[in-house]
């Protein structure tokens, strides 16, 4: 029964009982500037996969972290001089839209040197049912962002951003094995984080690379700390 049960858990794997929670965020505290000024990037990253643990015949035992390769973008356009709109995605992970309001300093496009301040929030969903109906389940996000930034020149933006984020999983199994029919399993993550990035820019295009600290924290899970490094590349408009 049990070597049965864990083929079938197994199956589930591929999607239901996993998430994606990301380590780099990429994200500076400049603002693009004026109107419909706007931005595009294409990410290669790592991020933290969380597994839900079935190994006892339950779904209440927390989660296995794996350190997995991902790649991302991003895409912010500008609706006034100091917010932009933002919208977010890492592969296999929630799709996160919002804004970022610069508090302190000029936008990109004034191409000044100085101090920059702005706080981002980032706020994502997703709903899912696996193809025989077996599992459904929700992944919820939300995300808040600080980043300080000093522009050197109009070439070189050194930046460091603190970061909280929670991510909340619900699921139904429906099961002919009774240990796992009906079957409602919640997860909370949560997740501090601190990034260190600079970005460099010619003309249009730009570049960045960034060092991810991160502290995640799931129900009925050991904390998990780890060191990321990622780089980015885009263009501006």
């Amino acid at each position: 029964m049990r070597s049965i049960l864990l083929i079938f858990l197994i199956s589930l794997g591929g999607c239901a009982t996993k998430y994606i929670i990301p380590n780099n965020r990429f994200m500076t505290p400049e603002t693009q500037g004026g109107m419909f000024h706007g931005q595009f990037e294409m990410q290669y990253t790592r991020a933290q996969q969380a597994t839900l643990i079935t190994d006892n015949d339950r779904v209440d035992e927390g989660v296995i972290y794996t350190s997995v390769p991902r790649t991302g973008y991003m895409f912010s356009n500008s609706f006034f001089e100091a917010l932009d709109f933002v919208l977010s995605h890492t592969a296999s992970g929630n799709s996160m839209a919002g804004g970022k309001l610069q508090f302190y300093g000029t936008s990109r496009t004034a191409k000044s040197s100085g101090h920059k301040l702005s706080g981002v929030f980032l706020v994502g969903g997703n709903e899912h049912e696996t193809s025989d109906k077996s599992v459904k389940f929700r992944l919820d996000g939300q995300e808040f962002l600080l980043i300080y930034g000093y522009r050197i020149n109009e070439a070189f933006l050194p930046y460091i951003s603190l970061g909280s984020a929670t991510y909340l999983w619900t699921a139904e199994i429906s099961s002919p094995y009774p240990a796992l029919n009906g079957a409602e399993p919640h997860l909370k993550s949560e997740a501090k984080s601190c990034n260190i990035g600079v970005e460099g820019e010619l003309q249009a295009f730009f570049g960045k690379a960034e060092l991810s600290y991160q502290e995640l924290k799931t129900s009925e899970t050991n904390n998990k700390a780890s060191f990321n490094l990622g780089v980015a590349v885009g263009v501006n408009w």
